[in-house]
């Protein structure tokens, strides 16, 4: 019997585990849906704007929060997860989190100060950082789902959280004519259901009321300082290419790229979705036997590699039609962008998931450096490839980047798994 509410620190008896192919089963569908939803308003702001003015705008927007989730999570969720000896609690992680939420909102504001090309995409940052502190609070909450590996829960709410952002932002553009209240009312639409089914959720597994200390804080602040500027990294590779390019060329060059760019997150999204559900497998593999933990993670990468080909390969052919169908004949012209976009973003998934294997074993400096040197790579060679070769530039920006921090990143954990197999421990701890 349940004689106080969770977030006063009892809880029920945690439900029962399901299966991974369950678990992979409702994040993946829940969470493609999300994902399809945020891609579906790139496409509503085109189309009820009536111009890639609007679409522009909300690219640099999105970029900007893309590096504010890297700050706001802290890049915890791995970590959390594979947190099996029970270091941190779970109110812990959710304390850190309203923490880190509040760092990346000063943060991330004072670098859209700097880059923003003018002030009404300025406050459009700002209302979309709104709706980010929603979704990066949400993850923690999914964090606990995982530990408990209830991903369907994760699923569920990633599939009313997509209804509900398309309807709001729908209603803001078509209703209010206005890109800002479409962000606006997203923040709210989402807000609803992290308190009516998330909070909840995340409560029969623990304790979740926010409990951090300063010695607390600090360790985690520490201590995984190298996994959230690698996470920081990894967003910046995409995000620092487009924003130059959005400053050379303004915001309805972006528009249209962003356009044709945003449909193949859904690659990245799947894959990262997909192997999400075995990260807790791994850190079990990884604790118990080096050598079996070796096997599944080069026996998932495979299938990582080989799903992410037939990814490209199939939307490539879909696209020209899809983006007909969508957008009409105003982006032919830019069509042939989709399967350069696709093969960087598939690279971008595999480079995300050697980056988390690399925690899971919690190297955290050989993650550090295999998304310093794609980020690297990326600065170094933005701007001579966009100006060489325009909206393609930021592709091959992009591939090159990600392709060098895959290579290293596997190098680097093919040497931890070796110096770990022979007795040395290569955990930061």
């Amino acid at each position: 019997m349940l004689k106080e509410s969770p977030l006063q620190g009892e809880q029920q008896t945690p439900p029962k585990a399901i299966s991974i192919k369950r678990n992979m089963l409702f994040n993946t569908v829940g969470s493609l849906m999300y994902q399809g939803c945020l891609w579906l308003t790139t496409v509503l702001v085109v189309t009820l704007s009536h111009g890639y003015g609007d679409s522009g705008v909300y690219a640099f927007a999105m970029s900007v929060g893309n590096m504010f989730s890297a700050v706001s999570t802290y890049s915890m969720r791995t970590y959390q997860v594979s947190d099996l000896a029970g270091k941190y609690s779970q109110e812990n992680y959710v304390g850190f989190r309203i923490l880190t939420i509040a760092l990346g909102f000063v943060a991330l504001g004072a670098y859209s100060v700097f880059v923003s090309p003018d002030a009404a995409t300025l406050i459009s940052i700002f209302i979309y950082l709104l709706f980010r502190c929603d979704e990066s609070f949400c993850d923690v909450l999914y964090g606990v789902d995982q530990r408990g590996e209830r991903m369907d829960y994760i699923g569920i709410s990633q599939f009313i959280r997509g209804i509900a952002v398309v309807v709001a932002f729908a209603a803001g553009m078509a209703l209010l004519g206005s890109l800002d209240a479409a962000i606006a009312l997203m923040f709210p639409a989402c807000l609803l259901v992290t308190v009516l089914w998330d909070i909840p959720h995340a409560s029969r597994f623990a304790p979740i009321k926010p409990q951090i200390g300063f010695t607390q804080a600090k360790s985690l602040l520490v201590e995984c300082l190298p996994m959230v500027l690698g996470t920081l990294f990894l967003g910046a590779i995409v995000s620092v290419a487009r924003q130059y390019y959005g400053n050379m060329a303004g915001s309805e060059a972006l528009g249209i790229y962003a356009a044709v760019a945003t449909p193949a997150v859904l690659i990245q999204a799947g894959a990262r979705y997909l192997y999400a559900p075995a990260l807790v497998p791994l850190a079990r593999q990884w604790e118990d036997d080096r050598n079996v933990f070796a096997h599944t993670f080069r026996k998932s990468l495979v299938l990582m590699v080989v799903a992410v080909i037939a990814m490209v390969a199939l939307l490539t052919l879909a696209g020209p039609w899809f983006f007909q169908v969508v957008y009409g004949p105003s982006i032919a012209e830019s069509v042939y962008l989709f399967r350069d976009v696709l093969i960087g973003t598939g690279l971008t998934a595999v480079l995300w998931y050697v980056f988390d294997v690399l925690v899971v074993c919690r190297d955290m400096r050989g993650a550090l450096i295999s998304a310093a040197v794609a980020l690297v790579t990326s600065l170094v060679l933005m701007i001579p490839l966009e100006d060489a070769f325009d909206m393609s530039g930021i592709n091959y920006t992009v591939i090159a980047a990600c392709a060098s921090g895959v290579v290293v990143g596997l190098v680097g954990l093919w040497c931890t798994v070796r110096k770990s197999s022979a007795g040395d421990d290569c955990r930061d701890e």
